[in-house]
């Protein structure tokens, strides 16, 4: 029985030596089976039997690179759509000012905007050189205070008195990327990180002065061009108030064309070089026309679409994992990153996820957020049952007497879909401790806010309307005081009334 196994072994061993060569070291490949085991499966190829996942490669990095760029070009996208829906209107144009005589309206649709005090907005663009902006001293009358922020919305100067001048006004001379030349003297000189740059400012009234007031110390600013600082002209203004105005970000085709535009105007940043290298494999490239085929154009239409629906989540998301009292529903909305302002970027990556849900819902923002912060934005993510807030219920928000707000409170209503005003017929977004005199007070000296689609009946005066819409409902407090950052005081929640 041995020799006939040692018979059958030698026999064998005979057959597989006098193989072929090609029968011996036919090669294995994705389509043939094999016996090893998941895991040790021959290297430099997909596993067995893994197909490419879609007909058309291009078409799906088409899909995958407009998708990514509109997450990473949030900050930029908003504040070109700012840009260029301001210069919509008549007279607009770099170096205009568009100041407001009044409080935003819903007809103003402005990302998140507040509608207690009047906007002051201009651009410039420094590609034909340096420009100044003249900041006048503050008064009796009013102060002017605010930022400027280059193409990404980074601020590179604050003005009035958190700014050089200290209140006391002055020359800021804001200089093109690589400047060299010299710097003349009795300027505070802004080296600028972008050739086109935004500012948004506030004018204050001071105590007993009135919205007027503050709107003619407006026009005391000044801007023009280094060049003719010795006989400048005179600076032209427009009142943004009687006008329609959409100044928000496009979620279509226009989101691609706004990122090239981008590209071609504005240095890189070396964070963004990878960024910058993709999309040019598509075709988006500096100093060179962008004309995508009808189908891969319809695939970047359907990543930017997308890419809208996921910062949406993404902010929803934040929101719930920010709220300020555990025990309630009111949500940080400014969440700054581990430099306390909103860049998100470190010494090993650029957060574009983070970044995104906040400059998503938000324009101009500050550049550091602590304790000392001018104004706080809480957002009610849910009502005193837990629930989400729905389209079509009217709730009830309660402002405490004691609300710690040394300047003054206000509550916003804006669209969900647009994070803009909701469009109405009593021209109203918003109520704050500027109407009280126009409220109804309870006797404790709260006063209660209603946001829906009716009011409630003989509470008109405190009623803010939704009109079916899903709202974001803020509240900011202008001047937090040292109750809220020790979380002494809570704030009620928001409750559905029907």
């Amino acid at each position: 029985m041995k020799n006939k196994l040692l018979l059958c072994l030698g026999l064998l061993f005979l057959a597989l030596s006098c193989q072929s060569p090609t029968e011996k070291s036919a090669p294995q490949t994705t389509d043939q089976p094999t016996d090893l085991p998941t895991g040790q499966q021959q290297a430099g190829q997909p596993l067995n039997g893994a197909k490419q996942s879609v007909p058309d490669l291009e078409e799906q990095v088409a899909y995958h690179r407009a998708f990514e760029a509109v997450v990473w070009a949030m900050p930029a996208s908003a504040i070109t759509r700012f840009r260029e829906g301001l210069y919509e209107l008549p007279g607009v144009k770099d170096n205009v000012v568009i100041a407001f005589s009044g409080t935003l309206k819903p007809r103003h649709e402005v990302i998140t905007a507040n509608t207690v005090t009047p906007y002051i907005a201009a651009f410039t663009n420094l590609t034909s050189g340096p420009m100044v902006v003249e900041i006048p001293a503050a008064t009796d009358k009013a102060s002017l205070y605010g930022q400027v922020v280059d193409a990404w919305q980074v601020t590179i100067a604050a003005v009035g008195p958190t700014g050089p001048d200290k209140g006391a006004g002055g020359k800021y001379l804001f200089l093109p990327p690589g400047y060299q030349d010299p710097i003349p003297a009795g300027y505070f000189p802004i080296r600028s990180t972008s050739y086109r740059l935004a500012l948004a400012f506030r004018s204050v009234a001071g105590k007993g002065a009135t919205q007027a007031d503050a709107y003619a110390y407006t026009q005391t600013m000044k801007m023009y061009p280094l060049s003719e600082a010795a006989n400048p002209k005179a600076t032209q203004f427009v009142d943004g108030l009687p006008l329609t105005i959409n100044t928000l970000p496009y979620y279509d085709f226009r989101a691609i064309e706004d990122i090239h535009d981008l590209i071609n105007v504005e240095p890189v940043d070396p964070r963004d070089k990878v960024m910058i290298g993709m999309l040019a494999a598509i075709g988006i490239e500096k100093g060179k026309p962008f004309n995508p085929s009808p189908k891969i154009k319809a695939a970047m239409e359907r990543g930017v679409v997308d890419a809208y629906h996921y910062m949406q989540e993404v902010t929803r998301k934040g929101l719930e994992a920010s709220l300020w009292w555990p025990d309630r529903h009111w949500a940080m909305v400014l969440v700054p990153d581990e430099n306390r302002g909103f860049s998100f970027v470190t010494d090993r990556s650029v957060d574009i996820d983070k970044r995104a849900a906040i400059w998503f819902p938000a324009i101009f923002l500050p550049p550091i957020q602590d304790e000392n912060a001018g104004v706080v934005y809480l957002s009610a993510i849910a009502d005193k049952n837990g629930n989400a807030v729905e389209a079509g219920k009217l709730y009830r928000i309660r402002i405490p007497k004691d609300t710690p707000a040394k300047q003054f409170w206000s509550i916003t209503v804006y669209d969900n879909a647009t994070w803009a005003f909701i469009m109405n017929p009593q021209d109203r977004s918003g109520l704050g401790l500027f109407d009280r005199d126009k409220l109804k007070v309870n006797d404790d000296g709260s006063i209660d806010i209603y946001m829906g689609p009716k009011a409630p009946d003989g509470l008109e005066s405190n009623w803010i309307p939704t009109m079916n819409k899903k709202p974001v409902i803020w509240l900011r407090l202008y001047g937090p005081d040292t109750p809220f950052w020790q979380k002494s005081f809570t704030m009620p929640d928001i409750e559905m009334v029907q």
